[in-house]
């Protein structure tokens, strides 16, 4: 939601809807949140016994800006459900009624049963209860069936349990809501990507990671994470374009810079190459990685993230002989996490 507070004094539109509906209570920030309807009437039967049915749609509105507001159709558990419709004052002034008693006395009081249910599952998968977070989350996703919260939650859980189909099943579901993209859910948008490439679904993390990017194109921590399933994939040259667009937004993102040195280091050796458990990287690719390295032109970006220093360190270790097994990972370092 944007940080921008509305000015009643200088929108005469937005006073006149404040005065109608008998607004005391704000959204976070000053900004509008409430109930709307819509009435719309359709014709059943013809000739002489046809008769008007006239039918009333509910809307949740909440304001994103001094003249923008999204809404999304209330459902019949009393709480908004789909897809986001942005739509402008004038057209909410127009076209829609406030509806303040039916949002204090019901759509208020879902809303807060539900963030309670959903909050009882994120506890209990933080607990590691997993079986009691996946009915908590059941009886959410009865109620809203695309909430997204519920739905990571649950792909957390059968990425934790190894359980590859279910996971590919809850991806499915989250690529067609467009709110698990929105940059409301961060952290769970993260985790789970790392959820995926743990579980080895590098294709599938590509496709989860390319989704988001439909929604935000200049983010260098999701070209990167980008760039990390394609590393994990072996797809090298896929995995050093993703890296030159973080690389262009953010040359100074260190785990970007980091993973072209590793590029770098493997295409010089193939010995480091096969020891590290990687198909060799092209000279063409290697030398692409060079270049950009050379141009100087929190969520955490991977809670596990490749180290040059560790790539470095294999060829001047007290063997003399780089490290046998997988390529090396850091340790976690949670003091400079930047959410994406």
């Amino acid at each position: 939601m944007s940080a921008h507070k509305h000015d009643s004094g200088s929108e005469p539109g937005l006073d006149a809807l404040i005065s109608e509906s008998g607004f005391e209570f704000l959204a976070d920030g000053g900004l509008i949140r409430c109930a709307f309807s819509t009435v719309k009437a359709i014709r059943v039967g013809v000739g002489s016994s046809s008769r008007k049915h006239v039918s009333q749609i509910y809307w949740y509105v909440e304001q994103i800006d001094d003249n923008m507001f999204e809404m999304r159709r209330i459902n019949d558990k009393n709480v908004p459900a789909g897809d986001v419709t942005v739509i402008s004052l004038n057209r909410l002034l127009d076209e829609y009624t406030p509806e303040l008693a039916y949002y204090e006395e019901v759509v208020l009081p879902a809303l807060e049963s539900l963030e309670e249910t959903v909050g009882q599952g994120d506890a209990f998968r933080k607990e590691g209860r997993l079986y009691s977070a996946e009915l908590e989350y059941g009886r959410v996703l009865e109620i809203e069936e695309s909430n997204v919260r519920a739905v990571f939650g649950l792909g957390l859980i059968h990425a934790s349990r190894n359980e590859v189909q279910r996971t590919r099943e809850i991806l499915k579901q989250l690529v067609d809501i467009q709110a698990a993209f929105d940059g409301k859910n961060q952290h769970l948008f993260n985790e789970f990507g790392i959820a995926l490439r743990k579980t080895r679904l590098f294709e599938e993390a590509v496709a989860y990671y390319s989704r988001a990017l439909d929604f935000v194109t200049d983010d260098e921590n999701l070209y990167y994470n980008l760039a990390r399933a394609h590393y994990e994939a072996d797809n090298w040259t896929e995995c050093v374009e993703a890296l030159a667009l973080s690389y262009r937004l953010n040359p100074e993102l260190v785990v970007t810079r980091d993973l072209l040195t590793v590029i770098v280091k493997l295409a010089e050796s193939e010995r480091l190459s096969k020891e590290s458990g990687k198909p060799p990287v092209p000279s063409g690719i290697g030398n692409r990685a060079r270049r950009l390295l050379e141009a100087e032109e929190g969520l955490p970006l991977d809670e596990n993230p490749v180290r040059r220093e560790e790539v470095e360190a294999s060829f001047t270790g007290a063997s003399g002989r780089a490290r046998s097994g997988a390529l090396t990972k850091a340790a976690p370092d949670n003091s400079g996490d930047e959410e994406n």
